[in-house]
C-alpha cells in the first residue's frame, strides 16, 4: 500500500493517500464513514464505528479521519491556529448539494478561518471521463456553467467538470488557492487507481487527515 503525503499540511496537522484498498484493511487505526452521497456532517471526538455521513469533522488531536473514494472527490481540510479538520467525500450528488459549502459554514461556526484553512484533494474522475446521460437534468441549474457538449460528435454524452465545480465552491468560500493543494491524476484514465467507471470494481483507496 503506497503513501502519498499531501506537502501543504504542517507541522500541526498531516494529510496523505493510501493508494491501496483501504477495504481489506488499514495499517493505522481511522474513523471512517458509511458514505451515501449526501451532505449529513458527523463531529467525532474519537475512532470508533463507521459513522453515516459524507463528511467529518474533529477537533481532537490523533484522530485520524478518512475518506474512501474511487471516482468521488476526497478532499481534507485543516484550520491549525484553531485545531479543527475535516475529510469530505464529495461524489457528483453531494458536491452538488454543496457538502463542501457547508462544511465551510460549520467550520466557520466553530471558529475557523477560510482563509486559514489548508485543502488536499485528492485523485478523481476528470473533465474528460466524467460522462453522464443528461447532466442538465442530474445538476442543479446553478451548475449548468461546468457542463460541456462534446463539438466531436452528436452520439456523445455530455460531461461535467466536477473539478471546476469545487473549485469555484472553494474560491467563493473564501479559500486561498494557495493554500489547496491537487494531487493525483484522474482516476478513470490512471490503472494504477481504482475507478468504478471503469473497472465497475469495489476497491477503495483512502484520503486522510489528522491534528498531531
Amino acid at each position: 500500500m503506497r503513501q502519498h503525503f499531501f506537502s501543504l499540511f504542517g507541522p500541526k496537522a498531516q494529510a496523505g493517500i493510501l493508494q491501496g484498498d483501504v477495504l481489506a484493511g488499514l495499517p493505522f487505526p481511522a474513523q471512517v464513514m458509511n458514505q451515501v452521497h449526501g451532505v449529513r456532517i458527523a463531529e467525532v471526538t474519537h475512532v470508533g464505528e463507521a459513522v453515516e455521513a459524507d463528511a467529518l469533522i474533529t477537533r481532537n488531536r490523533g484522530v485520524r479521519l478518512m475518506v474512501k473514494t474511487a471516482d468521488c472527490i476526497p478532499l481534507v481540510m485543516v484550520d491549525e491556529e484553531v485545531g479543527v479538520a475535516a475529510a469530505i467525500h464529495a461524489g457528483w450528488r453531494g458536491l452538488t448539494a454543496d457538502i463542501v459549502p457547508l462544511v465551510l459554514e460549520r467550520l466557520s461556526e466553530m471558529g475557523s478561518s477560510a482563509e486559514r484553512l489548508k485543502v488536499g484533494v485528492g485523485p478523481s474522475l476528470g473533465v474528460e471521463c466524467a460522462v453522464f446521460s443528461d447532466p442538465e437534468a442530474e445538476i442543479p441549474e446553478k451548475y449548468h456553467w461546468a457542463t460541456r457538449r462534446s463539438r466531436e460528435s452528436l452520439e456523445r454524452p455530455d460531461l461535467i467538470d466536477l473539478n471546476a465545480i469545487l473549485r469555484r465552491q472553494l474560491e467563493e468560500g473564501g479559500v486561498r488557492g494557495e493554500n489547496v493543494e491537487w494531487l493525483g491524476p484522474c482516476t478513470s484514465c490512471d490503472p494504477s487507481w481504482f475507478s468504478w467507471r471503469r473497472d465497475k470494481d469495489a476497491r477503495r483507496f483512502g484520503t486522510w487527515v489528522v491534528l498531531v
